[in-house]
């Protein structure tokens, strides 16, 4: 659906990526990655200075137009509401523009409204909103429309907990429709719970992309098994492990998984005593990014 080819544009160099059909991708880096810059080349918002960005197989720059009705995009520094027009009358001109039906329309429309909650100001303009209360009718624009591809930067900015909620859940009901959906963030933890893959920049170039699941086997080896047993302590001579705590009954390893397994090291302590309970702790996501791209520079 969306290919990159040696694409070069601002702090962008050599990217070469593939965001296939249906595919809920995070994009992650720090302020000034070319996080934003990646995201408005596939929606024609930019032409690349060096390689090719083919989003719905076709050029994007070109075909901005017949794309346009395909796609919804959120951006920070492109508006999606004019400010002399109040919420309603926004909504009632995104219809006019995209041919929506009356029916699809309202229903789409009115429950939006309930789950992000802007249907309390729709008489309001945007100018006098508050940032929190602006994205949550900028949300709404995003979806009110069954499209294929939904592009957000930083759709998370200026809203609350609950408000993050929904917009969670809107992610995943795109999802299962079948549409792909990018989202670039700071809050990693936003993009660990929504998304399949991680397109990871740093300095203008992909350090990881693909999944989260493989991001954390390949850079998050580190692991923690905790457990009660009962009956003889066991004994860790000759196990590559990284080191264990004993208290009273109660055992925690940490352990290297390319070096070992967590069943290898079940199947050594039940062959010298019995295991009450287990806890298995992965490595974790948010750290893991932070770690490979060293912090807000």
């Amino acid at each position: 659906m969306i290919i990159f080819k040696e694409t070069e544009k601002f702090i962008l160099k050599d990217v070469n990526v593939c965001i296939p059909k249906g595919t809920v991708v995070g994009i992650i880096g720090t302020s000034g990655a070319g996080k934003t810059t990646f995201l408005k080349l596939l929606c024609g918002l930019l032409k690349p200075e060096k390689g090719e960005v083919y989003t719905f197989h076709k050029e994007p720059v070109k075909n901005r137009k017949r794309n346009g009705n395909r796609l919804s995009f959120l951006f920070t520094d492109f508006p999606l509401m004019k400010s002399e027009l109040s919420l309603e009358q926004n909504f009632l001109e995104q219809k006019l523009i995209y041919g929506m039906k009356e029916n699809d329309f309202r229903q789409r429309y009115e429950r939006l409204g309930r789950i992000l909650g802007f249907d309390e100001y729709l008489q309001s303009s945007p100018r006098v909103l508050s940032l929190g209360q602006r994205r949550r009718a900028e949300l709404g624009l995003v979806f009110l429309r069954e499209t294929e591809l939904c592009v957000m930067d930083e759709p998370g900015i200026g809203l609350d907990l609950n408000a993050k909620e929904c917009l969670k859940q809107l992610i995943l009901e795109k999802k299962e429709k079948g549409a792909t959906v990018l989202i670039s963030s700071h809050d990693m933890s936003e993009i660990a719970e929504t998304c399949d893959r991680i397109l990871l920049l740093d300095r203008g170039r992909v350090v990881y992309y693909g999944d989260k699941n493989m991001l954390l086997q390949r850079y998050a080896p580190i692991k923690k098994c905790e457990l009660s047993f009962e009956g003889e302590i066991p004994s860790f001579e000759d196990m590559p492990i990284l080191h264990y705590e004993l208290d009273n009954n109660h055992l925690t390893i940490t352990f290297h998984s390319h070096h070992i397994s967590a069943a290898e090291i079940l199947s050594h302590i039940t062959s010298q005593t019995t295991i009450l309970t287990v806890k298995m702790t992965d490595g974790n996501l948010v750290d893991t990014i932070k770690a490979m791209v060293g912090g807000e520079r």
